[in-house]
């Protein structure tokens, strides 16, 4: 159940220009895909509290990777070591673990983020994890040797060339997909996840994906970032139904 919690901030580092890593103080019982609406202000302005992926947790610390976008996330990177941050959460739902032995991650960009906790979950419970990690350049394959060092077999891809294959990411995971037994997890843009789902619906895999929209509330209230359901007039909140859905209900393959 998400509920307030006021923690400590230990260390606020720069992982890359434009890019934030925030190690807080304390634990809050999240799951790998949950994420928490941080208020970044001691006032008002912006009135709106800012949604960030839950990038680690432990039962000392919960870290949070952000990317800063505006004005919000500017102020959450002003904030130093010793400060306390105000956050609801967890919320939303987390990636169900599979069955199955072998798992293959996508991430593209900052969907990195709420990977590095699932690759971490996924080791501890003995899953044969395949990464495929894909940015723009080398600059945005941020913590790439900690993500390295989770996975079994990790390849990564720009669209400059600058690290690994100059191709895209979807390229790169198309033959891991197609030759695992595996079940498929993915975050990052909406084209990149909409391959991915193409992809293990082809090859008959299971997949989960964390969609990435625009949070305001991000309890479900304000119905700002509502995705049609496959075969319904329905829609699911990305903000309590997700972000984590099963592929097929979201991308009509």
């Amino acid at each position: 159940m998400s509920k307030m919690h006021m923690l400590e901030i230990i260390k606020q580092e720069t992982v890359a220009p434009g890019y934030q890593r925030l190690t807080l103080a304390g634990e809050i019982n999240a799951l790998a895909g949950q994420f928490v609406q941080v208020r970044v202000s001691a006032t008002y302005d912006p009135f709106l509290r800012r949604p960030i992926s839950i990038h680690d947790a432990a039962e000392d610390r919960l870290v949070l990777l952000y990317r800063t976008a505006g004005r919000g996330t500017a102020l959450l990177a002003a904030k130093k070591a010793g400060e306390t941050l105000d956050l609801l959460g967890p919320l939303g739902n987390g990636f169900p673990l599979t069955d199955q032995k072998q798992v293959v991650v996508v991430a593209g960009g900052i969907g990195a983020a709420p990977l590095y906790y699932l690759l971490r979950t996924l080791k501890k419970a003995g899953k044969q994890v395949s990464f495929v990690y894909g940015a723009r350049n080398k600059t945005e394959l941020l913590l790439r040797e900690e993500y390295r060092e989770l996975a079994a077999n990790y390849s990564e891809a720009t669209d400059d060339g600058s690290a690994g294959s100059r191709a895209l990411v979807t390229d790169l995971a198309a033959p891991i997909i197609a030759g695992l037994d595996a079940a498929v997890y993915a975050c990052g843009p909406l084209p990149m996840l909409r391959e991915v789902a193409r992809l293990a619906d082809c090859f008959d895999r299971s997949c989960f994906v964390s969609l990435e929209a625009q949070l305001a509330c991000g309890v479900g209230a304000c119905l700002g970032c509502v995705v049609p359901v496959k075969g319904s007039e329905k829609y699911r909140r990305v903000c309590v139904d997700g972000p984590v859905f099963a592929a097929g209900e979201v991308f009509f393959c």
